[in-house]
Parts: C-alpha cells; sequence; structure tokens
C-alpha cells in the first residue's frame, strides 16, 4: 500500500465501525455480514483445547479483521492488523484526535467497546489494533 492509498479519516471510522461491530456475532452472522468480501476460517485443536477464530480480508483498506470466539460461539475480541506501518501511526493519530484514551487501563475508550494497542512478535505485522468489550 502506498501513502496514497492510505485511509482517511472518514475511513478510520468505518473501520472502527466494522471492527466493533463482530463483537458479540456467532461465526455464522459474521460470514453473512461479510459474504462480499474473502474469508478464512481457522479451527486450532490441541490435546483439551479447540478454538475457532475467522479473518476478513479487506484488500481496498490494506487490513484484516480476526475474530475470536468465546465459549458459547461468540466473537470476544477482533484484531485488525494493518499491512503498512504507516496506517498504525495514522490510525492511532485520528484515535488520539477523536476518541478518550484511559492511561490507567491502556486502551481508548470507543463507546460501544475498547481499544487496546497490542506489539506482536513473528506476526505479519508487529502491532494489532485489539477491540473488545
Amino acid at each position: 500500500m502506498t501513502t496514497k492509498e492510505i485511509p482517511t479519516e472518514q475511513l478510520y471510522s468505518k473501520i472502527i465501525e466494522q471492527a466493533s461491530s463482530v463483537l458479540k456475532l456467532s461465526i455464522s452472522q459474521i460470514k453473512e455480514k461479510y459474504t462480499d468480501y474473502p474469508l478464512y476460517l481457522i479451527d486450532y485443536i490441541e490435546k483439551d483445547i479447540q478454538e475457532k477464530s475467522i479473518e476478513i480480508r479487506f484488500h481496498k483498506e490494506g487490513i484484516t479483521l480476526t475474530c475470536t470466539f468465546d465459549k458459547d460461539g461468540n466473537c470476544d475480541e477482533s484484531f485488525l492488523f494493518p499491512d503498512d506501518a504507516q496506517i498504525v501511526e495514522d490510525f492511532v493519530s485520528y484515535l488520539t484526535d477523536h476518541h478518550d484514551y484511559s492511561f490507567m487501563k491502556s486502551r481508548f475508550m470507543l463507546g460501544n467497546c475498547y481499544l487496546k494497542i497490542k506489539e506482536l512478535k513473528e506476526q505479519r505485522s508487529d502491532i494489532c489494533l485489539v477491540f473488545f468489550q
């Protein structure tokens, strides 16, 4: 993604809306909601651990949204993985300008959910944005 393709402020708002709107949805509801986007379903099984996740690819925006699920099968967290580090910097600037940040809890307050910035190791990107309630 080149600098010219980096999302605008309006698009950052839409990205937040998309990432927060999947919280509490089931896998089938998410699949139905994003029928026009590439989806990747993941089943992780190891000994007594069974986890499901789904990835939604937004090519135009240069991001991947990953949802994890609680024991009832509802999305409990969504993770936003940008392709470009510049998107993260610009997105954080947008968040700082438009949303309150709790220094005590290290998270942005987005109205219907919270957002934390997480540094990753051995991932496709160094940083992801975690949405949760």
